[in-house]
């Protein structure tokens, strides 16, 4: 029987030398009912079954013939998935896809940040399949024997993000036709995971998208019905209480300012407003009933080594 979360485990550990992983036939998460924060880009290629999780707090359903970009610093919390279930996951260093963007590939990153799944017809996954195939092929292969490995890499995933677009633009003239304030809703979610760590405030977000406040606030709670100042501080304590439980070895305080609070006793009392408990009470309060550290956040603390960078 597989075993999702050594096999997420071993990717995450060796990611960054071999640039690119594909894992196959993957039936399951590598952690239910917990928060995964992922610091690489996933792709998710789903060939049967479907899959129930939230993503950011909001509850999605991954089925057969969906590809589905996650990009990094969103919230994974998986529920569910079918006896069936069947994906190939492709994982991207941190470094690999910082190269990609710094090549000023033309790929409209934003739209995945709120619906990060897309359907494809039958001949459309079997092509992107076969761009896979050679992926896996030339990552495996030793610089030795192809000297070039690095530029095919990165040549071979532009056409797959390509390929990626186009279903995706035809899906959303097809669609997702949505209007200005959806659009101010999928833009505030993607600024969202770029500057949690240094933007609490509802105005930083609302000057980006050239409203006032007040006006984005009311877009923002027509479109998921909690304010715009609810849904950044539910997505930080979200975060949080996964550092809590993945890093044992950072302290309250070190937790704290990385995420932006200037003191420890305000993120303490942030945190307890929003869960009813300290920091501290709930890190004890979560190993009381889960046992000790085991392999499931041995992995959360691989997903969340993004925190030294």
């Amino acid at each position: 029987m597989i075993d999702e979360k050594r096999i997420f485990e071993e990717a995450f550990r060796t990611i960054e030398q071999k640039e690119i992983a594909v894992l196959r036939n993957v039936r399951g998460y590598p952690v239910y009912h917990r928060d995964i924060v992922s610091p690489y880009l996933m792709i998710f290629v789903c060939h049967s079954g479907s899959a129930r999780a939230l993503y950011d707090m909001t509850e999605i359903v991954f089925s057969a013939n969906e590809i589905a970009l996650i990009l990094p610093n969103h919230i994974i919390h998986s529920l569910e998935s079918s006896p069936d279930y069947n994906v190939t996951v492709i994982l991207h260093s941190s470094a690999f896809e910082q190269e990609m963007n710094n090549r000023q590939m033309t790929h409209d990153r934003n739209k995945f940040h709120t619906l990060p799944a897309c359907r494809l017809k039958d001949d459309e996954i079997a092509q992107y399949m076969k761009a896979v195939d050679l992926l896996e092929i030339i990552s495996q292969t030793p610089v030795a024997r192809y000297p070039h490995r690095h530029d095919m890499l990165i040549a071979l995933t532009d056409v797959m993000k390509d390929m990626l677009d186009a279903c995706r633009r035809e899906m959303d003239e097809n669609t997702l036709k949505t209007d200005g304030n959806r659009a101010v809703f999928r833009s505030f979610c993607h600024l969202l995971a770029q500057h949690y760590r240094e933007q609490h405030e509802v105005a930083f977000y609302a000057e980006n998208a050239h409203l006032t406040t007040r006006h984005f606030s009311v877009i923002i709670k027509e479109n998921i019905g909690i304010t715009a100042s609810d849904y950044i501080k539910q997505y930080i304590a979200m975060q949080a209480k996964n550092i809590l439980l993945s890093r044992p070895d950072l302290s309250v305080q070190q937790i704290g300012y990385y995420l932006g609070f200037a003191e420890p006793p305000s993120f303490c009392r942030f945190f307890k407003h929003l869960t009813g408990m300290t920091p501290k009470q709930y890190k004890e309060h979560s190993i009381g009933e889960n046992g000790p550290m085991s392999d499931e956040r041995a992995l959360n603390s691989l997903t969340t080594s993004v925190l030294h960078r």
